[in-house]
């Protein structure tokens, strides 16, 4: 008998089959299991040495019910139908069947002998190569076919139940390796899963990362909270460029007998005891314990070095090690001391010649316990003494031979398997964007309207909305209405002025640790004429792996998002994307190509981006320790390097001085000079700085100044009087946080307290005084000038001008006079209509111009869909939403609606695909005031909380 597929099976198979089909489903998943085992018989070894083994056509529920906080893009468990079997290897591609594919790959053994490092983009070449090879269609899993694979039958955590198995373990249906080892591409672009039963589902049809599956993709993801990232249900997802990148280095070393030598050695260090799961670079310049133990890795770690070492003198030298746990010392490729099982004290002699460089290699063994390490040497009429730190040396060369080792970025642990099946021809479902890229408008001719240079102004805003404030819990910003996956701690925000006049702010979002691999991003628009700051939506971006310190630049007509991994295996110092239509649409993420060799950083951009006069573009990051570094291009990004220096003090702010060459750094936490704020000037793009000392208070811990040229030749600086602690120099008397203006290049600052600034989260920091926590500055085209601020409760936006800065008013005005709009009338008013380039209407708004100089929406506003359905209605009063306001999906149900009282509070209904209504909360001054419910798909409600002035009662 001739199955649909045209397999040959038995008459007694279907015959068993129907029968039991009549039963229960436990009788069918026994079916499903007799198949399987059926099928084992059939699998084949390929070409390349690969066990394929058979998968059944099934039906299964993908997804997981566990709690919605923790594992919101999981659920609900969805019924999945595979309508085809597939061949699946039995283990991920490996070391040595990749090579055939890729003779120069060069990450032999990283995770036991498994291919990693691998881009989406390779992985797919890699299965169009094979599939040309045999004549047989190979391709990557897609995600629905991966936890299939990887459930075999099974609906626990783990296919070998609640805990997760051994390496090397097979489950049901023979497959290895699923829950253990390097993490896996799928075929789809990551996007939250569609409702209801789907049949061999192949993701949106775009996004901005591809799956990845079997584990978290943080170093440390294990160690952080939610501690279940290789169960079957768990999703993770990056960018598809994410691989190693042909470094391009430009080593200027002579020929072999002619190195380039540089001080110190380079090396790795390793996230287990046994050198094994490189975690990053650990260039080291002496050999001893403040070297070494400068930075806490964790209890168990070890590292290697490289380079070489200048011989003291002819004959014999002795070399004596003490090593808490375990070290070996490699000279000219001997083993002098081996010692890597014990701590204690060990010797070895080696013949030398007296100033000949031999090559060193030296490894480390960290276990729990008191650390230590000292390497002395001596010889004939010397007594012994510490390796001094001039001896030692290392070259490009040594670099690269580290790089292989697994530091170089992109040297990540994902992998791939393979399926040997057609492609399904299922259609990609609608990618759902967030809402920040939805109804960007162009606004053109209107974005250079604003309050008149000439008089002062300012007003205050709440940034974010509470209960998304510090102190708070996830469960209550989840029962105000907000994504589930949204934190208490929003901090080391970016802001931009985006080319359509639009206030863009991105900030990461995560519990008060920082580094948990769910750290995500949020973002918000004040749009232009708006007078209110949108409710945030997550910004799309990797997935298990810390999204942190996002950076915003508007670059003429473009805009670049950039952001860091501090704790992603193999990630690059940063990624970014770029917009050309104000964050509307945004590029693939792309990841540096560096030329030269990069040294000591951090990957955490800080708040400042530029060009100088020609043309080199410059990304500021931290660097080690209390020092911040500058990225920089020369070919519009194509290309990356290190500019060499590093500027005095972590979380520096950056910006050009008036000759467009000259670069000024200043702040920067960790470093002060008799308790005032460094600046660091470089003249040579930033290979070398000098630093000095400023009129202003040196600042620490949650602090973040903000530095900006503004239109008019003068720099603006915003930042505190006193740092975390409450101190400050006995020069200054004033407290609380301030706006400066520098006529002179930043030798003499016009400083004004700023109005309207909030304590810090925790009341008694900072002396109890206002801070602005981690800010950012940035000019709109009409002259504003924009700050926003973390740390406090809410998050906090200013917007003025320089002639308020210039001038007397009090700033000590109450909240309700620097919160509440200018704007009484408008003038110049129309309506405006922005169409697809199809010519259907994209948008129609109308506004004018009010007494204070803003362009301000007034009057009806619509958003379309491409194809003429309604997406967006909502009716404004001087800049300010009245009535209803109501967002459809795409086909066509309401998803969320607001009705905008006259009283000024403000009701937020959700509502689920199926009509259901979702979230129910009451809202005024951005803040949740009232009763907040939520309800199940099926209408039971699971939540009510009552809040008042955004804080649970």
């Amino acid at each position: 008998m001739q199955r649909p597929d045209g397999k040959l099976v038995t008459l007694y198979y279907w015959q068993t089959k129907a029968y039991l089909l009549q039963n229960t489903s436990a009788i069918e998943s026994t079916i499903w299991q007799m198949a399987a085992d059926s099928s084992a018989r059939k699998e084949f070894v390929n070409s390349l040495g690969m066990n394929m083994r058979p998968v059944p056509r099934g039906t299964f529920a993908m997804g997981s019910d566990l709690p919605v906080l923790d594992h919101w893009d999981e659920g609900p468990p969805r019924e999945v139908t595979i309508s085809q079997d597939f061949y699946v290897s039995e283990t991920e591609v490996t070391v040595e069947q990749y090579l055939q594919f890729d003779p120069d790959y060069s990450l032999e053994g990283r995770f036991g002998g498994f291919a990693s490092g691998i881009s989406w983009y390779d992985a797919m070449a890699f299965c169009e190569w094979l599939s040309e090879k045999e004549g047989k269609a190979y391709r990557l899993p897609t995600e629905a076919e991966w936890e299939y694979a990887a459930r075999a039958g099974t609906t626990t955590l783990y296919a070998s139940g609640g805990t997760e198995p051994t390496h090397g373990w097979a489950n049901a249906w023979g497959i290895k390796n699923m829950h253990t080892g390097v993490r896996e591409w799928c075929f789809d672009w990551y996007g939250n899963y569609a409702e209801g039963p789907q049949t061999d589902p192949v993701g949106p049809v775009h996004g901005t990362a591809r799956v990845v599956r079997g584990g978290a993709l943080d170093m440390d993801g294990a160690y952080f909270g939610r501690t279940i990232f290789n169960a079957s249900s768990n999703r993770s997802a990056i960018a598809p460029a994410f691989g190693i990148i042909n470094e391009g280095r430009t080593d200027q070393a002579g020929g072999a007998d002619d190195p380039v030598f540089e001080k110190g050695l380079v090396g790795t260090w390793y996230g287990e005891a046994d050198l094994t799961r490189p975690q990053g670079p650990m260039p080291i310049v002496q050999l001893n314990e403040r070297a070494i133990f400068n930075q806490e890795r964790g209890g168990e770690w070890s590292a290697r070095w490289r380079g070489y070492i200048k011989a003291p003198q002819t004959g014999e030298v002795t070399f004596q090690l003490e090593v808490s746990t375990g070290g070996v010392i490699k000279v000219d490729g001997k083993d002098v001391i081996h010692r890597w099982d014990r701590a204690g004290e060990a010797s070895g002699k080696i013949s030398m010649v007296e100033g000949r460089m031999y090559p060193l290699e030296v490894s480390y063994r960290r276990n729990r316990g008191t650390p230590a390490f000292k390497l002395f040497w001596s010889w004939p009429g010397e007594i012994a003494a510490p390796v001094p730190e001039d001896v030692l040396f290392h070259t490009p060369a040594d670099i690269r031979v580290s790089d292989k080792a697994g530091t170089a970025p992109g040297s990540h642990w994902i992998g791939f398997r393979v399926v040997q099946a057609a492609m399904p021809e299922t259609e990609p479902t609608p990618f759902g964007g967030s809402y920040v890229h939805q109804g960007v408008r162009r606004n053109e001719g209107l974005v250079k309207a604003g309050p008149h240079s000439e008089q002062p102004y300012f007003r205050k805003r709440y940034l974010l909305p509470m209960p998304l404030a510090e102190g708070r819990s996830n469960e209550e910003i989840h029962a105000a209405g907000m994504h589930p996956s949204f934190r208490p701690h929003n901090h080391s925000p970016a802001l931009e002025v985006s080319p359509n006049g639009d206030v863009l702010m991105i900030s990461y979002s995560s519990s008060p640790r920082e580094y948990e691999p769910e750290v995500g991003l949020i973002a918000s628009r004040l749009r232009f004429g708006a007078d209110q700051w949108d409710m945030p939506d997550r910004m799309e971006a990797f997935v298990t792996a810390n999204n942190h310190a996002p950076l915003l630049f508007t670059d003429g007509d473009q805009m670049h998002l950039v952001w860091g991994s501090p704790r992603l295996e193999g990630a690059f110092p940063f990624q970014w994307r770029s917009s050309t239509d104000s964050g509307a649409t945004w590029s693939e993420v792309s990841f540096p190509k560096f030329t030269g060799s990069v040294g000591p950083h951090s990957r955490q951009p800080i708040n400042t981006a530029f060009r100088d006069k020609e043309g080199t573009m410059y990304f500021a990051s931290d660097g080690a320790g209390p020092t911040s570094v500058l990225w920089a291009s020369r070919d519009d990004g194509r290309t990356w390097f290190d500019t060499g220096g590093r500027s005095g003090g972590r979380h520096t702010t950056f910006a050009l001085l008036s000759d467009g060459r000259t670069i000024l750094g200043m702040g920067g936490k960790d470093t002060n000079i008799e308790g005032y704020m460094p600046k660091s000037v470089s003249t040579d793009g930033g290979k070398t700085w000098t630093v000095s000392q400023t009129p202003l208070a040196a600042l620490g811990g949650n602090q973040r100044p903000a530095l900006l040229r503004l239109h008019s030749g003068r720099l603006f600086f915003a930042g505190d009087f006193q740092d975390l602690q409450g101190r400050k120099p006995a020069g200054i008397a004033e407290d609380g946080s301030y706006v400066a203006l520098s006529d002179d290049d930043g030798e003499t600052w016009t400083i004004k307290p700023l109005a309207g600034a909030q304590q810090h989260r925790v009341r008694t920091a900072m002396g109890g005084h206002p801070t602005l926590g981690y800010s950012v500055a940035r000019q709109a085209p009409n002259g504003m000038i924009h700050l926003i601020t973390t740390m406090n409760v809410p998050c906090l936006h200013f917007e003025l001008n320089e002639a308020w800065i210039l001038s007397d008013e009090d700033e000590n005005a109450s909240d309700e006079r620097l919160m509440a709009s200018s704007a009484t009338s408008i003038a110049d008013f129309r309506e405006y209509r922005e169409k697809y380039p199809n010519g259907n209407v994209k948008m129609v708004y109308s506004g004018g111009i009010a007494n204070d100089g803003r362009f301000l929406l007034h009057g009806h506003e619509t958003w379309y869909y491409e194809d003429g359905g309604k997406q967006r209605a909502a009716v404004y009063h001087l800049g300010q939403k009245i009535g209803r306001e109501t967002y459809w999906c795409p086909a066509g149900e309401v998803r969320w609606e607001w009705n905008h009282r006259q009283n000024g509070s403000s009701v937020w209904t959700q509502y689920w695909p199926n009509g259901e209504m979702k979230a129910r909360s009451v809202w005024k001054d951005f803040k949740s005031d009232g009763p907040a419910r939520r309800w199940d798909r099926d209408g039971n409600r699971v939540s009510r909380v009552v809040f008042a002035n955004g804080i649970r009662e």
